[in-house]
This record gives structure tokens, C-alpha cells and sequence, in this order.
């Protein structure tokens, strides 16, 4: 099984390739204003590099957020349009449970931040129990009242975000949404 993994939710567009949940390949570039110019030519790079098509692909990981506005939508929309034309399988995950799955700490807060403050999602034995959008003075405070480790930027680890994909549903092509801050703080009546 062959499963495509996209994120563009910072400065990077990372596009990996897993073959029944290993990594085979992964591709890493840094664009500060031109993931549209680098999405598309990365999946064709990896697929080339692996000797296949997109006809290969079994289902497709793509992070939703959150994260930069724009970049989001770029890598859902790819996702969405590769899953729907191809008719398979997609999942989605956040930026934050991302970065989680990566970390081996059981208990730790995961944070990412924006120009006004920060997103946070703090995970108690592995389980995410809270997942806010502060802002900075805020996020200071809850931070420090937390007491747990913190993590912001990490390497991402595929073969663990394929796992925790797992015990995730796949949605419809058509559904897939991006994961924005006002989701975020409807979940906290704000």
C-alpha cells in the first residue's frame, strides 16, 4: 500500500512517500512564498525518484492545518483533487497532532505560532486533551501554569503519523476542510 503524505502548513512543503506505513522517500523544501510552485512538482519528483504514477497511490495523509492560511489550502487542495480524481483514500491531521506523533514524551504541549499568538495543544499520555488558540500574554500564562514540556517546530517522523492515521477516518474527498483558528475557538465558546 502506497500512501502520499502533504504538508504546507509553514514554510516547508513536505511531500513523503510510505509504502505499507515505512518511509521509501521524502522531499523537503523550504518556500516562503511559493508552495504553489513547489506542491505538484514535488509529488511528480517523488513518484519519478520510486519509479510510479500517481495511479500507484493507495490513500493520501495531508495536514489541515493549523497554520499559514494560504499554504493550507494549497497542499488540502492538491490532496482533495489527487484523492478525488484517483478515487482514494484521504486523512487528515493537524499540524499540531503531526508534530506530536513525532515526539516520544507521553505528556507535552505542542505549540505554533502566528503573528497575534499562539495555537496549543497539550497531550496527556499521548491523548490530546486540549487544543486553543491564544493570545500571546495569554499563551504565556498558560504555558506557565501548565508545567509540561514544549515543543514548537520538530521533525515530522511519517512512519508515526502513519500509524496514529490508523485509528483516523478517512473523509470524503469533498469534505476535507482546513483546520482554522475560529474552529479552533468555537471549540472554546469564544
Amino acid at each position: 500500500m502506497l500512501t502520499l503524505f502533504i504538508s504546507t502548513y509553514n514554510e516547508y512543503v513536505i511531500i513523503g512517500l510510505l509504502k505499507d506505513g515505512k518511509e521509501i522517500s521524502l522531499i523537503n523544501r523550504t518556500s516562503l512564498k511559493g508552495h504553489n510552485t513547489l506542491i505538484v512538482p514535488s509529488i511528480e519528483e517523488i513518484l519519478k525518484n520510486n519509479h510510479l504514477t500517481v495511479h500507484d497511490l493507495n490513500n493520501i495523509i495531508v495536514v489541515n492545518g493549523p497554520g499559514s492560511f494560504t499554504g493550507i489550502r494549497l497542499g488540502i487542495t492538491v490532496a482533495k483533487t489527487l484523492a478525488y480524481t484517483l478515487n482514494i483514500s484521504i486523512k487528515t491531521i493537524s499540524s499540531i497532532e503531526a508534530i506530536a506523533c513525532s515526539i516520544s514524551d507521553k505528556d507535552k504541549i505542542i505549540t505554533i505560532n502566528d503573528s497575534k499568538g499562539k495555537y496549543i495543544g497539550k497531550f496527556i499520555n499521548h491523548e490530546l486533551v486540549d487544543l486553543i488558540y491564544l493570545k500571546e500574554t495569554e499563551a504565556i500564562k498558560y504555558l506557565d501554569d501548565n508545567n509540561l514540556p514544549i515543543f514548537s517546530e520538530f521533525k515530522f517522523d511519517l512512519e508515526a503519523i502513519y500509524n496514529y492515521s490508523l485509528n483516523l477516518q478517512s473523509v470524503p474527498a469533498h469534505a476535507v476542510k482546513a483546520l482554522y483558528i475560529k474552529e479552533i475557538e468555537a471549540l472554546h465558546g469564544r
